[in-house]
């Protein structure tokens, strides 16, 4: 199973991308077509252990809001891809909906004739954020199912979601006044591994930093904004 921090990074790093803000949405994310963006993964010995990029492919106009497409990859240490693929994202009113589905094993999808059904499939995320702020738990489950026999559930749990406030982050893509958005993850399958991540997003741009803890609050990782084109 993937670790926390593995899950932690990718999603972070898809969701909290790009977006085109809607007359009531305050855009923390890259709000053009055709940005692009790079983020570096890193151990706690600072070596690259993958990378994720992503480029704002389209969005469209919903009732109160947008719906954005963006294609994501994912790379291994040696830049080779391992994923590639389009997510969605929505806000509507002051609320964001980030997809899901990328939170998941994507092996999981290869199964011949295997039907994957994801409860909850989108996190929500305010559109303002103050400092100081909670945001409610949330809770999403995978369940793969072939010829109709359950052949793995995986539940992830987000608590102790928390807007600690602003702060300045410097990446080689730059020097970014972030918002600090802080949560603790449990994902249960045939384990359950418990950690939290540490997570900066500055406005119009996206993620900038995540650090991601295990349990014993050891630091297993951090994933660095290391590119930015509009």
């Amino acid at each position: 199973m993937k670790s926390v921090y593995t899950l932690a990074a990718l999603f972070i790093g898809l969701v909290f991308t790009a977006f085109a803000p809607g007359d009531n949405c305050e855009s923390f994310f890259a709000n053009k077509v055709g940005t692009t963006w790079e983020q570096t993964h890193y151990d706690a010995k600072d070596k690259v252990t993958g990378k994720t990029k992503g480029l704002v492919k389209s969005y469209d106009a919903i009732d109160n809001g947008f719906s954005a497409t963006m294609e994501i990859e994912t790379l291994d240490d040696k830049d080779k891809s391992l994923s590639k693929g389009d997510i969605i994202m929505k806000c509507q009113g002051d609320q964001f909906y980030m997809d899901m589905g990328n939170m998941f094993p994507s092996e999981m999808g290869e199964i011949e004739g295997a039907e994957i059904i994801i409860d909850n499939e989108f996190s929500t995320f305010p559109s303002n954020p103050v400092a100081g702020q909670t945001l409610p738990d949330e809770t999403s489950t995978m369940t793969v199912k072939l010829n109709g026999m359950n052949l793995m559930t995986m539940t992830i749990k987000t608590t102790n979601r928390k807007i600690e406030g602003y702060e300045n982050v410097t990446t080689p893509a730059g020097t970014f006044n972030c918002i600090k958005y802080t949560s603790n993850s449990e994902v249960k399958s045939i384990m359950t591994i418990k950690g939290r991540s540490v997570m900066y997003f500055a406005k119009n741009v996206g993620v900038v930093k995540v650090e991601s803890y295990n349990e014993k609050d050891k630091l297993e990782g951090t994933q660095i904004l290391t590119k930015f084109t509009e």
